[in-house]
């Protein structure tokens, strides 16, 4: 009676355990996943990037704990973007300059531990460093890039790679394709349309030297190579370098050098109102998006929502060339107003001259200036 009691119940046990469907495993069953992607970009259109691959564990560590919180304000962001996967679900978020991730779509910030964040901040740290050049004064780039040296020149937006040649040059590099496929990569730079247009790219030397430089896009004056399909030379700008007609360097080519160096924000945060004022028509004039919100940063959105709009509509501006004397009594304001005149031409339009009227303020004398307030205003 005994063994059959026994029997009995450790037969009904394994019964009980095999039909409960939360003990079956399916042969096709796989266990939750989870991934976190790092990456960083010198804009959200980049699609040149080194990133960091986290999975599972190493993944669930950095955002577990973390908390989600509603915001209004749009906080300063960085370049380093992160995207979370996780129960088949996927969300992208941007660091901001406090390590919290920014999710644009839901207007929410996630904010890691203390740990998580300085982790995050660590692989933001290590991509940045194989990200970007090294900012090198054109007294030193001249000397280790001589003429007839050659070099790669890599593209920071689209990641297209090219060799070329240094010909001439004393105030800046006047370099030129090596050949005709170097050539078509240049020229697909700028989406096969040759420009003035000033852009971020990494200068690779021969012994894998990185070094944050400057280009335009467009062949004008002396050649030397044969056969490489470019009629001319184009220029190279490093820090402090100046273009042909002037001993003063060119801000648009500076603020690209240091967009390659991983260090444009600190470049705009040591401007004048007068610089930022210029590189804002500068960024118009260029058709460059990413580069008008970065000057704008700081000012009401509907300022910068206007002339994104704009330029999507065929609006183009031209600067009107002037000598712009530095007002001395801003060195002790907190607030100020400039006017500059610019060619504006709108589309199946004649071009007419108007003035764009920036407001500036900041914090107090040591801040930085940042624009609050841009209108056009006709003259």
């Amino acid at each position: 009676m005994i063994l059959f009691v026994t029997r009995s119940m450790i037969f009904l046990l394994l019964l009980t355990y095999f039909s409960d469907s939360s003990m079956i495993v399916h042969a096709d069953y796989k266990a939750p996943s989870a991934e976190m992607n790092i990456s960083v970009r010198t804009s959200p259109s980049a699609t040149y990037e080194h990133k960091i691959v986290l999975k599972n564990k190493e993944a669930i560590r950095l955002y577990q704990d973390s908390k989600e919180e509603q915001i209004e304000y749009r906080p300063v962001l960085s370049d380093i973007y992160v995207t979370i996967t996780k129960n088949n679900g996927t969300k992208n978020f941007r660091m901001d300059q406090s390590g919290s991730l920014w999710n644009e779509a839901e207007s929410t910030r996630l904010i890691l531990t203390p740990k998580a964040t300085k982790q995050l901040l660590v692989h933001a740290n290590f991509l940045r460093k194989h990200h970007y050049g090294t900012i090198v004064p054109w007294s030193e780039a001249k000397a280790l890039l001589p003429r007839k040296s050659t070099f790669s020149i890599i593209d920071l937006e689209k990641g297209l790679k090219f060799r070329v040649q240094r010909r001439a040059g004393s105030r800046h590099a006047d370099v030129q394709p090596l050949t005709k496929e170097d050539t078509k990569m240049m020229k697909q730079m700028y989406d096969n349309h040759w420009s003035w247009n000033r852009k971020a790219i990494i200068v690779v030397t021969d012994d894998n030297r990185k070094i944050a430089a400057s280009m335009n896009g467009m062949p004008h004056g002396g050649d030397g190579i044969p056969d490489n399909g470019f009629s001319g030379h184009f220029c190279v700008h490093y820090l402090d370098s100046s273009t042909h007609r002037s001993t003063h360097p060119d801000l648009l080519h500076q603020v690209m050098v240091y967009t390659a160096a991983g260090k444009r924000e600190a470049f705009l945060r040591s401007l004048t109102p007068e610089m930022l004022s210029e590189l804002f028509i500068g960024a118009l004039s260029q058709r460059d998006n990413n580069l008008l919100i970065a000057v704008s940063e700081g000012a009401h959105s509907e300022t910068v929502n206007y002339f994104l709009k704009q330029m999507e509509n065929g609006t183009t501006y031209r600067m009107i060339k002037r000598k712009e004397i530095p007002d001395p009594d801003n060195r002790h304001r907190l607030t100020t107003v400039l006017e500059l005149p610019v060619f504006m031409k709108q589309k199946n339009m004649s071009e007419k001259s108007i003035a764009i009227r920036f407001e500036f303020a900041r914090e107090s004398v040591l801040s930085p200036w940042k624009i609050r307030n841009v209108s056009p205003r006709k003259k």
